[in-house]
């Protein structure tokens, strides 16, 4: 019985520690649209630890994969009005909303490398008092970079080797891409990503826009003769945001460690692509797919077909963010200095892991 009591009387005295132990743990919802694989959701989790270590536990992550909470159109009002603290936006789902965010799709210098895309957009998103206004207009602010790697196009005819080849040809490419294959002489056919594979193999797509880590999961080495390696722009007009309120609730050290998460995230994300990348390069020069695709560098000059066909695109999107009351020429400077500041620092020093 006087055990039952010295029990009794040390739990009352450690009940106000335990509540407030509790109370410091803030659990964060993040959405994200896709399934629970590849290299985002490898980096997702890794940022999810990350934040944990370096809050001492005060903050834990929760992810709600696939859309389980909230689809990907939804998940931007979602996150702005609290449904969930955390998610990961995306600019062409929100274009008006996220105006700001889509400078990361347009087709310029290097933004195709995954690291210095990546970079480049968080400096930017994270300095630049414009996109910093425009994001937190949302009720969100930015925390990480998330890229896709440069566009490239496969096609089931061998014949389609340069861009030239294209005009008249059935291709499905996403938002100002599409566009501009439609300047260039092409036919554009909307189809969502999923559909490509029949589309090729039944012949309503001639070619189709394709990051290269993507070939092997989709099994489109089943269905196309070659890959035409152009580079030509990328979907880096995603992000990792949180709620702002939230946001601005949390500690000067909270807030700091969610910063240099975001910077893990970005990174991380961004080598585990260009390993994928890499990997589909080798695969496709060395046959080791079931059946022999054909890899075909894009010449100098279709290059500068494509960057003369996005051009416009470009201006339209400075005066759509100017039209806003944004500084974008400022904006577009920045982005291209940093994208330049990057290039310099991979070719000389190589990228982060590797040094």
């Amino acid at each position: 019985m006087r055990n039952f009591i010295k029990a009794s009387a040390l739990a009352i005295v450690l009940a106000p520690v335990a509540v407030a132990t509790a109370q410091a743990q803030t659990v964060m919802r993040y959405v994200e649209g896709s399934p629970n694989r590849g290299a985002k959701a490898q980096a997702l989790e890794e940022f999810g630890k990350d934040l944990a270590e370096r809050t001492n536990g005060e903050i834990s992550v929760e992810f709600h994969w696939g859309g389980a909470l909230l689809k990907w159109g939804a998940i931007m009002d979602g996150v702005a009005v609290g449904t969930a603290e955390m998610g990961t936006l995306i600019g062409a789902y929100n274009p008006k909303e996220l105006q700001a965010l889509r400078i990361g799709d347009l087709p310029i210098g290097e933004a195709g490398d995954a690291w210095i895309g990546s970079r480049a957009m968080y400096d930017l998103m994270t300095t630049n008092p414009d996109m910093i206004d425009a994001m937190s207009k949302q009720n969100v602010a930015y925390f990480g970079a998330i890229h896709t790697t440069a566009a490239q196009f496969m096609c089931n005819d061998a014949s389609i080797k340069s861009i030239e080849d294209m005009k008249g040809k059935k291709v499905r490419a996403a938002g100002i891409y599409s566009q501009a294959l439609s300047d260039i002489g092409a036919t554009s056919v909307s189809l969502t990503f999923g559909e490509v594979y029949q589309a090729l193999d039944s012949g309503l797509l001639d070619c189709s826009q394709v990051y290269l880590y993507t070939i092997d999961p989709y099994k489109f080495w089943e269905v196309v003769e070659q890959v035409l390696v152009v580079d030509w722009g990328q979907v880096v007009g995603i992000a990792s945001g949180i709620n702002l309120d939230v946001y601005n609730d949390m500690t000067e050290s909270q807030q700091t460690a969610l910063k240099e998460a975001g910077v893990l995230l970005t990174d991380h994300q961004a080598r585990y692509l260009i390993e994928e990348h890499e990997a589909a390069i080798d695969a496709l020069e060395n046959d080791k797919y079931g059946r022999p695709v054909q890899l075909v560098q894009a010449s100098a000059a279709d290059k500068d077909t494509l960057a003369q066909a996005s051009e416009k695109y470009i201006q339209q999107w400075m005066d759509e963010f100017a039209a806003q009351g944004y500084d974008a020429e400022a904006a577009m400077t920045q982005y291209r200095g940093l994208l330049e500041k990057y290039t310099k620092e991979r070719d000389e020093k190589g990228y982060p892991w590797t040094r």
